[in-house]
């Protein structure tokens, strides 16, 4: 299993291992169309408290050799216990430190985002430097006009000119040679995990944002060219509409849902499109997203990557195969954002960009499936033996996991201090600790000293429930219990 490690300033901070590098937070969130966010957090005895400069060090997450995080401490704080947390944003937050002076740009799409990165590295330090990636985005006419007369951020220039009106996402890799900016109009990885109904998948959530629907959408295009009296050719304040190629209207709508929800209105401009027919094939497209609203799923997954299995993590800007026939999930979807707790990987959910998700008519089938599991129990109790054996088969499939609950603190400051922690197990959401024989539980400590620690957890067997004092902690100490099921 690849282990999790923090650098700061190229310093060591947390290692698993290493129980005076001991860290209680470190819970990762990625958002595949915003900046990456961390959130740190170090009792008041670690070693390097002072390291952490906010704005100046560079902070590091690595998995293994793969760079999950690099970026930068924003604040810091402490609690009553003097616990120490960082809010940290990612490296695509360096494009917020330089601006783009005003221009005036013709030229091609990718001409343009290699003008706004040439203007960022010269103004920024090396670590802030990117280089230019992979452009899949693409320009239908790779010809676009573009002026500004005011300063902005590189990253709210971008945003602007570039994601704003072709869309598409940002994605930073870490590379030997320096960082690397991407501009994807689709995410270029597949995640080789999947999720999966009754294997991985703890819980799900499906939300759709129906404020969000519209019905009816006047596209806007470019700004006409005009000819001033001394022949110049001059911008008008028309736009390029689609009355020309449809039928007199520069307005589409869509009728079904009309007649569901009424008539509600809105325009979208696109100012690099200067033939109607093109800002009719856009708007068509646009319309049919609008239609529907805003669908997404959040899943409480297990990465299995974080059990020891040889496998990748999940993460935002992946896409992922996921079935959960239960919920109508079956498909391959687009990861839009991960939270990711590595001291507890259990509670880890991951937000899925999902359309097309009828839970009517799957409800309304699985209803027609018990009444005929019904009716062939009335009349054929014959086949109770086979259903039940089914049943056993589930059962045996089920996915378990424990739940480490202390009751008193979690770190100790004074002698005579106690706290008593308890390992409760579930299946799927029922708490079945009880059930359980004391004799399947196993008590662990790592300190760092094996011997020691060998010794601790020999007198810590068969026992739910186990009272830890300072006696027991002593410099730093980690306590984690072991279920036979």
């Amino acid at each position: 299993m690849s282990i999790f490690r923090i650098f700061v300033d190229g310093q060591l901070f947390y290692h698993p291992q290493l129980s005076q590098l001991a860290i209680t937070e470190a819970k990762l969130s990625e958002d595949a169309e915003n900046i990456d966010s961390l959130t740190l957090s170090a009792p008041f005895n670690h070693p390097y408290l002072n390291s952490i400069r906010p704005m100046a060090s560079t902070i590091v997450c690595k998995k293994g050799d793969a760079t999950v995080f690099e970026g930068r401490a924003l604040n810091d704080g402490s609690d009553f216990y003097n616990t120490h947390t960082w809010t940290c944003e990612s490296a695509l937050a360096y494009l917020k430190d330089s601006q783009q002076p005003p221009f005036s740009y013709k030229g091609t799409l990718k001409g343009l985002l290699e003008y706004f990165l040439s203007v960022h590295n010269k103004a920024v330090e090396e670590k802030k430097r990117f280089k230019l990636g992979n452009i899949t985005v693409t320009d239908n006419n790779d010809y676009i006009n573009y002026s500004n007369s005011e300063y902005s951020c590189t990253l709210d220039a971008i945003k602007s000119k570039l994601i704003n009106t072709h869309g598409g996402y940002l994605m930073v890799r870490y590379t030997d040679t320096g960082k690397v900016l991407d501009y994807l109009a689709e995410f270029n990885e597949r995640s080789i995990q999947s999720v999966e109904y009754g294997k991985n998948l703890l819980d799900a959530k499906i939300s759709r944002d129906h404020t969000e629907r519209i019905t009816a959408f006047i596209p806007l295009g470019a700004k006409k060219k005009t000819t001033d009296e001394e022949g110049n050719e001059v911008e008008s304040d028309e736009r390029v509409d689609i009355t020309s190629v449809n039928d007199g209207l520069n307005y589409i709508f869509d009728e079904t849902a009309v007649k569901e929800i009424g008539w509600i209105w809105t325009t979208e401009v696109w100012d690099d499109v200067t033939l109607p027919s093109n800002l009719l094939r856009k708007a068509k497209a646009r319309l049919a997203e609008l239609i529907a609203g805003i669908t997404s799923m959040e899943l409480t997954i297990v990465d299995e990557s974080d059990t020891g299995a040889d496998i990748g993590s999940i993460h935002a800007r992946q896409f992922v195969n996921c079935s959960s026939p239960p919920h109508g999930i079956d498909g391959r979807y687009a990861c839009m954002s991960k939270t990711v707790d590595y001291l507890n990987p259990s509670g880890n959910t991951i937000t899925i960009g999902a359309s097309g998700i009828k839970l009517t008519s799957l409800s309304a089938k699985q209803n027609e499936n018990l009444s005929a599991i019904e009716d062939k129990l009335l009349g054929q109790t014959a086949t109770i033996e086979g259903i039940s054996g089914k049943v056993d088969g589930i059962a045996s499939s089920k996915m378990y996991r424990t739940e480490l609950i202390v009751d008193g603190v979690s770190i100790f400051k004074d002698k005579g201090q106690n706290s008593q922690l308890f390992c409760k197990v579930y299946s799927w959401d029922k708490d079945i600790t009880a059930s359980l024989p004391d004799t399947a539980f196993v008590w662990h400590r790592k300190s760092g000293n094996d011997e020691t620690d060998a010794m601790w957890d020999s007198n810590h067997i068969g026992i739910k429930s186990i009272i830890v004092t300072t006696e027991d902690v002593q410099d730093n100490a980690s306590f984690y219990c072991e279920v036979s099921i």
